[in-house]
C-alpha cells in the first residue's frame, strides 16, 4: 500500500471533498481516503499493483473537472478552504 496527498484545484464547500472521497473509494485499488478540508487536501491510500497515482488523478479529473496536484503527505495548500460555498 502507498499513500499520496492530493490537492484539488478548488474546494469551495464542505460537500466537494466528501463527493471526491466517494468517487475515489469507488476506484478499484483505492483503499482509504482521508479528507482534510481546511488543508485543501486528500490523503489517498491505494494498492500500487492495481492502480497508479496518475490513473487516480486522471479518473477523478474526468469525473469532477478538477485538477489535482500531488503534495507532501499531510501537507496543506496555500489559500486554505473557501469561506463560502460558490454553489
Amino acid at each position: 500500500m502507498k499513500t499520496i496527498t492530493l490537492h484539488p484545484s478548488r474546494i469551495g464547500c464542505p460537500s466537494i471533498p466528501g463527493t471526491m472521497k466517494g468517487m475515489m473509494l469507488s476506484i478499484p485499488g483505492v483503499e482509504n481516503v482521508i479528507v482534510r478540508y481546511e488543508d485543501r487536501s486528500l490523503d489517498v491510500t491505494f494498492d500500487e499493483t492495481k492502480i497508479s497515482p496518475e490513473e487516480i488523478i486522471k479518473k477523478i479529473g474526468q469525473e469532477t473537472g478538477l485538477a489535482l496536484e500531488v503534495g507532501e503527505p499531510g501537507g496543506s495548500k496555500p489559500g486554505g478552504a473557501a469561506e463560502t460555498c460558490p454553489m
